[in-house]
């Protein structure tokens, strides 16, 4: 199936990544879940293979092989542990807005880092009382020109890494209108004012370090702007296209460890003196679970290929992402179904693929947006 997908290049990077998981990141899932922390040696070792730099410039860091060669780490990360995924995943997103918008002091002073696996990152958009609608958060910045600087204060929350690594926030610059006047800014750790409030516990995604983040009184010099003043709601929707692809493949690979795990259950369980892979029902619902999987890969790649040319497929993330999460649900609780009453045990890792997954569908732009996108595009307004 995958020589479809991939070009022998992409295919034999692919390899790679699986042989780098099975020893680096497989063997710590189960200890991940438990403690509920993700062991520092394997962020240490995300980074020195290069995988946070994938689609980063080789001049600051990364190794430049774009999107898709990021989605085929995701989506082999994600079959393991999809909390390290997502923590990858952050850092990256924080780094999408200086990549694309940055000057070269914010891309060798703050992408750097990043690409070379040196530093977390965090992106800073939802709040208390702002989700899906974020031209009404209420963070503000306020320019004190006599010092050159821009004074934050607000509160964010859902920041994966928050309080980890370096912070890309959104800020409202123009409250008289909002979505005009929205600004983005890099917020080092560690700056003062900037506290984590609360580390929230999550359903799924065990190991990842969500919290509450306040800014009071945060000061950041102005070079720390990314982009033009007013400039952060178009940064904001290029970073969701790339956002929408990682979420994609990290549902993929979602998929794929869940049907893995329901098709070997099959092959070994025995009842009425054959293993369930014999009887037709199971085996129709693991024919439908890869075809989907298989479709939902399509997809993806397509996405990200055209992501790779220069593109911005604003609607076709929408609908990758659409896609993924909702066929993902459901194909992990066929693998439940598949594994029966071990199933609803964490003996088997299908009870966390399916609390992992139910993610894909909130963040990023809930399924519900994600339709309201692609209805639009299609329909107008």
């Amino acid at each position: 199936m995958a020589s479809t997908i991939f070009t022998p290049e992409e295919e034999a990077f692919r390899e790679s990544v699986i042989e780098f998981v099975k020893k680096k990141v497989g063997p710590y899932a189960e200890q991940i879940e438990k403690t509920n922390e993700i062991p520092q040696q394997i962020i240490e070792s995300i980074g020195k293979a290069g995988y946070f730099g994938m689609a980063y410039p080789k001049k600051y860091g990364g190794q430049e092989k774009g999107v898709l060669y990021h989605c085929i780490v995701v989506e082999e990360l994600a079959q393991a542990s999809g909390s390290v995924s997502m923590c990858r995943n952050a850092t990256i997103y924080s780094g999408v807005p200086i990549m694309l918008f940055g000057t070269e002091d914010q891309k060798q002073k703050f992408l750097r880092p990043i690409a070379e696996g040196r530093s977390l990152g965090s992106i800073c958009i939802t709040e208390p009382e702002v989700g899906s609608d974020t031209a009404r958060m209420q963070t503000k910045a306020v320019l004190d020109g006599s010092a050159g600087e821009w004074i934050l204060n607000g509160t964010k929350r859902f920041i994966t890494n928050g309080g980890l690594g370096q912070h890309t926030v959104w800020a409202i610059t123009n409250p008289a209108t909002p979505r005009k006047g929205m600004s983005c800014f890099i917020v080092p750790k560690g700056t003062p004012g900037l506290t984590v409030e609360k580390r929230f516990d999550l359903m799924g995604m065990r190991g990842v370090q969500n919290v509450q983040l306040k800014f009071d009184n945060v000061r950041v010099p102005q070079a720390n702007m990314i982009g033009g003043l007013h400039q952060g709601f178009d940064i904001l929707m290029r970073m969701f296209v790339t956002e929408r692809a990682t979420a994609t493949s990290e549902a993929t690979g979602l998929m794929q460890g869940a049907i893995k795990t329901a098709k070997d259950y099959a092959k070994k369980r025995v009842q009425f003196g054959q293993p369930i892979a014999q009887f037709q029902e199971i085996r129709h619902m693991i024919a439908e679970m890869v075809t989907e999987c298989y479709a939902a890969r399509l997809m993806l790649y397509n996405l990200c290929k055209r992501i790779d040319a220069g593109g911005n497929p604003f609607e076709e993330a929408a609908m990758a992402k659409l896609f993924a999460a909702s066929r993902g649900i459901q194909i992990c609780l066929n693998a439940i179904q598949i594994c029966g009453g071990d199933g609803y045990t964490k003996d088997y890792p299908v009870e966390r693929y399916l609390r992992d997954m139910k993610l894909m569908q909130i963040g990023g732009g809930t399924d519900q947006i994600q339709k309201l996108i692609i209805a639009r595009e299609e329909l107008g307004r």
